[in-house]
């Protein structure tokens, strides 16, 4: 009873989603729907009067014209029904498209607002993926609605018909029809769990293929001659996914070809009993030709029907686990009203924070400040957490425990949007995008409007010394990076490509710069050319350079020194220096390598 309701609400929610998506394309599908099966009623009744005319069992005066008007009438008839169906047919896909749009939107929308902790989290990936996949049924179930109105006054009509007739004829076919939907119900249901069970193996089988295409990776799997691997890999997870469908399947097509049977039994023998009517006197030829041709359309009114439950009842599992994508929460919301101007203080108070699923703390206990206008180098080795300090202090994450606060005030309370705002930052990992040059900037700066977008991009590059990049595309900042969309695209190198995502982040609007590791695969004219350039160009502005490389920190007033999530010295570089610590021992081992340089 509970699934009946389930499904029967299901059904409405798709109509009113099919309204919400379109007014006009629904008001004309579903009155094709109701047309049509009064449209196959009318043609089978025609019909049957023709072949009483043919077979003169029938009194009319005039046999030849009302022959005539038959058969205009049929055809009349048929040429609505093949224009209502292709009209349908015609909504239905333009109706299709509005919906995939409204969902896709739907699913980019959750996608660039969920949580970064959710990505660390392989069952979000798992919920992520089945829900693209998932997010199609929305549009095949608002289908299975709409025919189910059609199905339903098919069955319905066609039904008393033959009930006036013979009230076994309709009742024999349906319960000879009903085994097989609810078998069919069974599998469906079991075949999209196992599709739920199987999601992670799928995931792996589109990351190997994934690779495979890749530019990221594909030079470097030809170098390691990985092509037979990768494909191994593959076939081996699919062959244990197939494997397990193939039996599900096979059972279920020998169990639905018995339970297909009854229904065609059935429709023999009425065939034969409406036969020894017509041979006995007691019907006519055209009755037979009418009454079999409605038991046909009631049988197909069943299937659609049943098929169309099926389908509702199966998206509707689908829809529901496609749901489940909002039971990840974020933890991340809007919890403040407050405006950031301006970043003039940072304190980090007591500041601990482990990733989550994990117990390992990133951050035990960090405590430090900076005051306007200052210049921090934050330094440590991979995995001291230096980069995780910006992502708590974006609030891409929320510490564990401890307070960050701006300008003496909890983070918290201030609005998303105006916090990060404030920043311009080179992340570790930066990417640019396979959009145009200018795009590449624009995007990083949206909320102001500026008079010389192009002039202000050029100076950008210029301060981060990218004139090798300006002369490649001819000061034509419209070209395309990468040729993956356009064969006139830009490739650029990998020292090209951190360059130009440094000159974003100089380029976009801010009160605080930082930046992660800017300099990694540049070489070392470029790196010192970029860092003169930062010594002039952060005048006056608060700035976080985080590095494990200690050539970088002349421009800082302070250095930050952390190990292993903690922060174990704060002071000047001269002042680090005469301390025998980490900081000095660091910097005299690097010095060492270039001592070494100069002995040989």
């Amino acid at each position: 009873m509970l699934k009946a309701k389930n499904t029967i609400k299901t059904f409405f929610w798709c109509l009113y989603l099919s309204w919400g998506a379109s007014k006009f394309y629904t008001i004309l599908r579903v009155s094709a729907e109701i047309l049509n099966p009064f449209l196959a009623i009318l043609i089978a009744y025609l019909g049957r009067n023709i072949i009483n005319v043919l077979a003169r069992q029938t009194n009319v005066v005039n046999v030849e014209r009302y022959l005539v008007v038959l058969l205009v009438s049929i055809f009349l008839v048929g040429a609505i029904q093949t224009v209502t169906k292709k009209g349908s047919q015609y909504c239905q896909s333009m109706h299709e498209e509005i919906l995939r749009r409204k969902i896709s939107v739907v699913l980019m929308e959750h996608g660039f607002s969920a949580d970064l902790e959710h990505f660390d989290n392989p069952e979000y990936h798992d919920k992520l993926q089945t829900a693209t996949q998932d997010s199609q049924a929305t549009i095949y179930v608002v289908w299975s609605a709409i025919s189910c109105v059609s199905a339903v006054i098919s069955f319905v009509s066609v039904f008393t018909i033959l009930f006036q007739a013979n009230p076994l004829y309709g009742v024999v076919i349906t319960l000879t029809a009903i085994p097989t939907s609810i078998l069919a119900a069974k599998y469906t249901k079991i075949l999209y769990l196992l599709n739920l069970e199987q999601i992670n193996g799928l995931r792996q089988m589109n990351y190997y293929q994934g690779l495979t295409i890749d530019k990221q990776y594909v030079q470097e799997l030809r170098l390691f001659g990985a092509g037979e691997i990768l494909k191994n890999r593959y076939l081996h997870i699919w062959k244990n996914l197939f494997l397990e469908r193939k039996k599900i399947t096979k059972r279920r097509a020998i169990i639905t070809a018995l339970l297909e049977l009854l229904p065609a039994v059935a429709i023999v023998l009425i065939g034969i009993h409406i036969a020894l009517q017509v041979v006995a006197g007691e019907t006519t030829v055209g009755d037979y030709s009418f009454f079999t041709g409605l038991i046909m359309q009631l049988l197909g009114s069943i299937v659609l029907l049943s098929s169309s439950l099926v389908n509702i009842y199966d998206n509707k599992m689908q829809m529901d686990n496609y749901k489940t994508i909002e039971n990840f929460k974020n933890n991340v919301s809007e919890t403040g009203s407050k405006i950031l101007q301006a970043v003039k203080t940072i304190d980090f108070e007591n500041v601990s924070f482990c990733y989550p699923l994990t117990d390992l703390l990133v951050l035990n206990n960090v405590t430090f400040s900076i005051r306007k206008e200052e210049k921090i180098a934050i330094v440590g080795f991979n995995g001291s957490g230096k980069s995780t300090l910006i992502k708590l202090l974006l609030r891409l994450y929320n510490p564990t425990s401890g307070k960050i606060k701006i300008n003496g005030v909890d983070i918290q309370e201030y609005t998303l949007l105006s916090l990060r705002a404030n920043f311009s930052v080179y992340f570790q990992d930066m990417f640019n995008y396979s959009f145009s040059l200018r795009e590449n900037f624009v995007i990083s700066d949206i909320g102001h409007v500026r008079t010389d977008v192009d002039n202000d991009i050029k100076d950008a590059l210029l301060n981060a010394h990218c004139l090798d990049i300006i002369k490649r595309v001819s000061d034509n900042f419209s070209v395309e990076l990468t040729r993956l969309f356009n064969k006139d695209g830009v490739e650029l190198s990998g020292g090209q490509h951190q360059k130009l995502a440094l000159a974003r982040a100089l380029y976009r609007n801010h009160s605080a710069l930082v930046l992660d590791e800017p300099s990694s695969n540049l070489d070392p004219e470029a790196e010192n050319k970029i860092f003169e350039s930062l010594k002039e160009i952060t005048k006056g502005k608060m700035t976080i350079f985080i590095s494990h490389r200690l050539t970088n920190v002349f421009l800082a007033d302070r250095i930050i020194v952390m190990e292993k999530g903690q922060v174990i010295e704060i002071g000047t570089q001269k002042e680090l220096l005469k301390n025998p610590y980490r900081y000095a021992e660091l910097f005299r081992y690097q010095q060492e390598k270039f001592t070494e340089v100069d002995m040989i």
